[in-house]
């Protein structure tokens, strides 16, 4: 979620990138207040004021509103910061409770990363005196382009890709690869949080397991 386009004054500097963030800000506009009247009602003192101040912001534009620690100071928790800024702006806590259990779930548990995947055919090359530069150029040949959002989409469609893939790979390199590469089969390889969680093998298109 990003800000609001044509905020007022008063909420032109929050940049919200939660719902309820966004709700917050709603009701600051509502109310005409500034940040330094939300801080000096939250009871913080006149000297903290500007810290304060960019502690409100930082919060009201933190897509965990600010319960990760990300800022923090003498006067209030991250909890209490939250629970008080509701109560200066008469609004009720409990009904968002939820909500901000949720948040403090999240951080604890984050959602598990998409699986990243890469297609390559296993080449052998006749390489004779070649030094790395060529054999790293040549071993691109390899490495067969997956679309972008690959990750997201169903097993159905990502085999129908893999398929077409393969299929078009073999089709423009069988006979025209240098230093008399031979494609042996393809590989697809499926890695998350930077570690190989599964390899899966394809034989050439001719074969049935294509």
């Amino acid at each position: 979620m990003s800000h609001v386009a044509n905020q007022s004054k008063y909420t032109r500097r929050y940049h919200p990138h939660h719902l309820l963030a966004q709700y917050v800000i709603n009701q600051i506009d509502t109310l005409e207040l500034r940040s330094q009247d939300i801080i000096k009602k939250m009871g913080y003192p006149l000297k903290h004021t500007i810290p304060a101040c960019e502690r409100l912001r930082h919060v009201l534009s933190s897509k965990f509103l600010g319960l990760d620690g990300s800022y923090i100071d003498k006067y209030f928790t991250a909890d209490e910061f939250l629970a008080t800024l509701f109560s200066v702006l008469d609004i009720p806590y409990e009904p968002f409770a939820d909500d901000i259990a949720q948040i403090k779930h999240d951080l604890v548990n984050p959602p598990k990363s998409l699986c990243t995947y890469s297609l390559r055919a296993e080449i052998d090359f006749e390489f004779v005196n070649a030094n790395w530069m060529v054999r790293c150029g040549v071993s691109r040949l390899a490495h067969i382009r997956l679309p972008n959002d690959f990750s997201e989409m169903n097993k159905a469609k990502r085999t129908s890709i893999i398929k077409d893939a393969i299929y078009d790979h073999y089709q423009q390199y069988v006979s025209s690869l240098p230093y008399d590469g031979v494609i042996k089969g393809y590989q697809l390889i499926a890695e998350q949080n930077n570690e190989v969680v599964e390899t899966i093998a394809y034989g050439l298109p001719k074969s049935s397991n294509v």
